[in-house]
């Protein structure tokens, strides 16, 4: 047997109170009433005694609200000036599988993810800043899938025959672990489940509406909301935005598309201060020394040193802050045949702390269909290790756990569109690999919001995080006043390294 990816849960999270005084008993379907009329217990969470904590009970099954109840772990730091209060925002940081409850603070310790994330802005003067854990994950009822004994390959290049099926044999070994782990629980992981629970806190907290930010999964998450309950969604701002038709294999494998892009506009950059980097005179040529390089490096160890190498490559050009590091990488790996990997990233995003990241990242994965002729993949593996090796390249386009789905979804995904609550937001980088920049065009077309494009910049989520005035300023305009920018507002991203250009 695989260990199972399940930690203890955190202590601290109040019990609620199942009685049905007093709230507002709005319920979608029949039988909801009781959950919509609860009043939570709240007390000082744990974690952060300026932050209130409860649990409310939602149905595992909507279609069965009489049966099992599971809790959702909810957080509220309530705005700081009632004069200025424009109601709740509630807040998704994606994943799928992240808490929209807890995270790392800069010293390591456990902080309130909302109150954190927009603790640089105003938001908090005029909104009670709502967290949640979303079903299945962290403090709300978790749930759990057994890790494979096999471990997940690497993937170098070529995608050879046996490192194809040895990452179907894990692939297949994954989705058997949840199936055996997850029990009643994993059919009801869903987005349209937890968009129903969003309501459901809806509810509880006596809203009529609510106004949302979701970021990357969550701009998905708010999409459905907003499609499931038009009339209860006010001001939404979508960061990082998945496609409007959202296929999770296809979404991987743009991803693997949009690094080739930033590859070949970084090897742009370096052919231009081949002075300094002595990496080649035009951007064939710098890719030339990347290629040689990354085929060097494929009879050091299996192709191991390789397939990270390719990895970095394609990480590291999406921001542009990093290049002059990535420039000096390939020179120092060409130059010692030897690769150093660069550090990896800070804490922000760990999910460590998060019961459930894992199992739920798996399960929300399976929502779309995925192929199951696995010659399908076979064909796009080899086409990807040729024309988009970089970042994870080829590894998008092999076989996932849910090629092999053990269950069928109770319901097909969602189809997005807004039809009854304001226009919004969607704010994309030209150079996101998470979320490629074409589906945050879709989403933005499909919904009617206004788009915010970030220029020239990779960065995974923009809003109060990367210290962009532009977009800061846009957003939270719209969130405090409905003010809609400019369409079609273009932000300058992060600026490339200061290293001046070869004299002409």
């Amino acid at each position: 047997m695989g260990r199972v990816w399940k930690k203890a849960a955190l202590a601290g999270m109040t019990t609620v109170l199942l009685t049905a005084a007093g709230g507002i008993a709005v319920a979608a379907t029949a039988g909801l009433g009781d959950f919509y009329d609860q009043r939570p217990d709240w007390a000082a969470c744990d974690f952060d005694a300026a932050v209130e904590c409860a649990s409310i009970a939602v149905p595992l099954d909507y279609a069965r609200p009489g049966e099992r109840r599971i809790s959702i772990a909810v957080s509220r730091q309530r705005a700081s000036d009632p004069a200025l209060r424009r109601g709740v925002l509630l807040a998704n940081p994606g994943g799928p599988g992240g808490s929209g409850l807890l995270d790392l603070g800069p010293d390591g310790e456990l902080v309130s993810w909302p109150a954190q994330r927009f603790a640089g802005t105003p938001l908090n003067r005029y909104y009670d800043l709502i967290g949640f854990d979303p079903r299945g994950v962290g403090r709300s009822t978790p749930l759990s899938c057994e890790e494979p004994d096999l471990p997940r390959p690497p993937v170098s290049r070529p995608v050879t025959a046996d490192a194809f099926d040895q990452r179907v044999a894990w692939a297949r070994a994954a989705e058997e672990g949840c199936a055996r782990v997850g029990g009643d629980l994993r059919p009801h992981i869903t987005t349209r489940d937890t968009a129903r629970d969003m309501d459901v806190i809806r509810g509880v907290l006596g809203e009529d509406r609510i106004s949302y930010v979701g970021y990357s999964y969550g701009t998905y998450l708010g999409a459905v909301y907003g499609t499931m309950f038009p009339r209860r969604l006010h001001r939404s701002v979508l960061d990082s935005a998945v496609g409007a038709d959202l296929d999770w294999r296809k979404t991987s494998m743009a991803g693997a598309i949009a690094a080739r892009r930033n590859v070949d506009q970084w090897a742009a950059w370096a052919a231009r201060r081949h002075g300094h980097y002595d990496l080649g005179t035009s951007p064939a040529a710098v890719l030339a020394t990347v290629e040689a390089t990354s085929a060097r490096l494929a009879t050091a160890d299996g192709g191991t040193s390789r397939a990270r190498f390719d990895q970095a490559i394609g990480f590291e050009s999406d921001l542009r802050g990093k290049w002059a590091r990535l420039a000096e990488l390939v020179r120092d790996t060409r130059d010692t045949g030897v690769f150093d990997p660069p550090p990896p990233p800070g804490p922000e995003g760990d999910t460590s702390v998060v019961t459930g990241y894992l199992p739920v990242n798996q399960t929300i994965h399976c929502e779309t269909a995925w192929p199951a002729d696995l010659e399908v993949y076979r064909r796009d593996a080899a086409v990807f290790a040729e024309r988009y090796p970089y970042g994870a390249g080829p590894a998008t386009a092999l076989p996932d756990p849910c090629t092999f789905r053990s269950y069928t979804p109770a319901e097909q995904p969602t189809r997005l569109r807004r039809d009854g609550y304001p226009a919004g937001l969607v704010v994309q980088a030209e150079g996101d690999i998470q979320t490629p920049y074409p589906g945050g065009v879709t989403m933005a077309e499909r919904l009617g919001n206004r788009l915010i494009t970030v220029a020239d910049d990779g960065n995974h989520g923009q809003y109060a995080r990367r210290g962009n005035t532009c977009v800061d300023t846009a957003v939270t305009a719209y969130l405090l006043d409905g003010t809609l920018p400019a369409p079609h507002l273009t932000c300058p991203g992060q600026p490339r390294p200061d290293v001046p250009a070869d004299p002409r």
